[in-house]
């Protein structure tokens, strides 16, 4: 494809899967009293419990498969086909053996997991949805399908959260299955759509050196994926454990919270990534260095304005009981920019397959946080594990610097550009601890600061919107 076009459609898919996420975290904000009103916290524990099982039990199942999908579209660019038809066969069978060998064990598997009779055979339907719905998913972004990934998105946020809260409204004895059910039902829809589409887009072949050559990738790599999730989870089980469930609550608000900006970034790094992919593969970093300055620019400008708004954000959407969350919230939102940032060179060691370097990294900052948080949560409480969060990301983001640097980092990205935005967001967030009850400063400072980056970043704006609108220029010839 032609690389002005194929960066037209790669801008306007990272826009509009950006626009469909924002409009998934207005909807989620809104949808938080409400289902506190529909469920009880008995029922969302439940639920919460049964998704935190099966993403751990989808990556062991199908050996995370899903993850080489990007790398895969272009190791067999002439393939691609076969290879979904192959790793969907894949996980089909693996998520059924394991079905099988697990009946035998049901009823501890069952007490183990805290999971009813439903839940326990509807974790293996989730289980290879999700890995479905993964594969789908990693290929429509590849290929730029904006359409589709916008409503994809959609459904995945808004449209879930009023089916899961209509699905309990109607199950009153069950009200956390119907909370599973409308969670996963986007899953399954997807899983769906990719069989039938498999099915009926001509004769497919099972090819062993399909799978061979994910394997090769994707196991090393468990581990990174493993630790990812004690990254996020961890602190909530530890405070749970520690300090009390309240206290846990308080702290969960606040990672929703924090997290909104990094949900954003990573949509917008969904699109970038397999961009970066196929540049490379032709060997062009200039236009790698040249464009990831202005992505660089952007993710630090989305995590100044939720550090600059999320004291508001905090009081007009939640009770006073979690007033605690606007003194919680913006370390976190700083550890999200440090994990924003290690995707830049995380592309890097996904590229050049260095799946144990990438493990590497993620399992000592999983690690690190465990310990962290085992020292210093007893001592200064729960609010300690925002500023551990802060220290395990930045390790990790360290030591991904350190291992990309070893695949010419340094020439594919301005690593002073880097360090420079790292260092504005973190004095930033000190200012806004400074400002916090003076809103009149804080709006005042993102205002100057939104005007400088329209002034110094205009010509790259305009070429974005030339880019969506298809101007003369952007055009493939």
């Amino acid at each position: 494809m032609d690389k002005k076009k194929d960066s037209k459609l790669t801008v306007k898919t990272a826009l509009m899967n950006t626009v469909a996420n924002v409009i998934s975290l207005v909807v989620g904000m809104v949808m938080v009293p409400i289902i506190a009103r529909v469920l009880s916290e008995k029922d969302l524990g439940i639920a919460s419990t049964f998704l935190a099982t099966r993403n751990t039990l989808v990556i062991l199942a199908t050996l995370a498969v899903y993850a080489f999908v990007n790398r895969a579209m272009l190791d067999f660019e002439k393939e691609k086909k076969d290879y979904i038809f192959s790793i969907t066969v894949f996980c089909i069978a693996m998520v059924g053996v394991i079905f099988l060998i697990s009946l035998p064990f049901r009823e501890f598997l069952q007490q183990a997991l805290k999971l009813d009779d439903f839940l326990y055979y509807w974790l293996f339907i989730s289980c290879l949805s999700f890995a479905l719905y993964s594969i789908g998913d990693y290929y429509c972004i590849f290929h730029n399908k904006s359409l589709i990934i916008f409503f994809i998105v959609l459904c995945c946020g808004p449209a879930a959260q009023f089916l899961s809260v209509g699905l309990a409204l109607v199950m009153p004895q069950g009200k956390y299955i119907g909370r599973v059910l409308g969670l996963d039902a986007t899953y399954v829809v997807v899983a769906v759509v990719l069989l039938v589409w498999l099915l009926f887009s001509g004769r497919h072949s099972f090819r062993r050196k399909y799978i061979t050559r994910t394997l090769k990738f994707t196991v090393p790599v468990i581990p990174h994926l493993l630790s990812q999730m004690v990254l996020t989870q961890c602190d909530l089980m530890m405070i749970t454990a520690m300090v009390g469930e309240a206290e846990s609550g308080i702290y969960s608000m606040a990672h929703t919270v924090g997290f909104l900006a990094f949900t954003v970034m990573s949509q917008l790094m969904a699109a970038w990534s397999p961009w970066v992919y196929r540049r490379l593969s032709e060997g062009d970093t200039g236009s790698i260095r040249e464009n990831s300055g202005f992505m660089v620019l952007l993710g630090m400008y989305l995590t100044i304005g939720l550090l600059t708004i999320s004291p508001e954000l905090i009081r007009i959407f939640l009770t006073e009981a979690y007033l605690p969350c606007i003194y919680i919230v913006p370390p976190l939102v700083l550890a999200m920019f440090f994990q924003f940032i290690y995707l830049f060179f995380y592309d890097l060691e996904y590229y050049y397959k260095k799946p144990q370097w990438i493990a590497c990294a993620s399992v000592a900052a999983a690690v690190l946080n465990l310990i962290l948080n085992f020292i210093f949560i007893p001592r200064f409480g729960y609010i300690a594990a925002c500023y551990t969060t802060v220290a395990s990301y930045f390790v990790l983001l360290l030591l991904n610097y350190v291992f990309a640097g070893k695949l010419g980092a340094k020439q594919i990205y301005n690593m002073r550009l880097i360090l420079a935005n790292s260092c504005c967001v973190i004095l930033y967030m000190a200012l806004m601890f400074v400002f916090v009850d003076v809103i009149w400063v804080r709006y005042l400072i993102l205002a100057v600061i939104t005007l400088l980056l329209f002034a110094f970043e205009a010509k790259k704006i305009a070429a974005v919107r030339k880019s969506l609108r298809g101007e003369k220029g952007t055009r493939d010839e």
